[in-house]
């Protein structure tokens, strides 16, 4: 169910998306509502000219998961999907550890299944020739995080791996760990070594500058805390 309603209403979860519906209808009805429109207006050049989604998704999800430690004597690495640079990040991890198995759990997240965009099996081609079979396993395809979570509780019950690090982007890793948490996981984050502070020069920032980014920085921000909201609020069962 939570499921369902999440892919239903995910166009709904991008500010950017709720943003241009309410321009588009105070345009409408201008007449009416033309300081919605002026401010709706005024606020999308905003997030749109200057990097505040960047900043605040560094401050309020990154920043917690750079530079730290990484936890010794790990047993397996857990990867949430992803795509080629974030699989590939994975290996090298389990390359530089001995006995450390590498667990993949990703899938299909659309309504409609797509096979071209199923994350298991571009895992399955990647891997073919670089990792042998008892160094990895694949997950039961899953469709979002807190399915992605589920499966490997139930794999883990029969192979009671003690120490593993969760490996998913900055941005996701705090709503993962509160999932995580909430289904008696306990599971250690990956800590990136990269400099987590936004360095902002004028000269810079105009060489790269983009418009589509800023927007889709603050995309992420909303969506990110929008389902961390959710955790506390809807009821799940597993």
């Amino acid at each position: 169910m939570y499921f369902l309603v999440s892919k239903i209403l995910s166009p709904l979860l991008l500010f950017s998306n709720l943003l241009i519906l309410l321009l588009i209808i105070t345009f409408i009805f201008r007449n009416k509502f033309k300081k919605i429109f002026y401010s709706s207006l005024i606020l999308f050049l905003f997030l749109g000219l200057l990097p505040i989604g960047k900043v605040l998704e560094l401050e309020f999800l990154h920043k917690d998961f750079y530079n730290k430690k990484n936890v010794d004597n790990l047993d397996a690495l857990l990867v949430l999907g992803g795509d080629e640079r974030r699989i590939m990040h994975a290996v090298n991890i389990i390359k530089e550890h001995q006995n450390v198995a590498l667990i993949f759990a990703g899938g299909d997240g659309f309504l409609i299944e797509d096979n071209e965009k199923n994350e298991t099996d571009g895992f399955k081609k990647l891997v073919k020739n670089i990792l042998v079979d008892h160094e990895y396993y694949i997950l039961e395809s899953s469709r979002n995080t807190i399915e992605n979570l589920t499966k490997f509780r139930e794999f883990n019950n029969g192979k009671n791996f003690k120490k593993v690090v969760l490996f998913t982007s900055p941005y996701h890793m705090k709503r993962s760990l509160i999932i995580s948490k909430k289904m008696g996981l306990n599971l250690y984050p990956y800590y990136w070594k990269k400099e987590w502070v936004y360095k902002f020069t004028p000269l810079n920032y105009y060489q790269s500058f983009s418009f589509a980014k800023n927007i889709k920085s603050f995309d992420i921000v909303f969506k990110e805390m929008l389902g961390i909201l959710s955790l506390y609020f809807i009821d799940y069962k597993y």
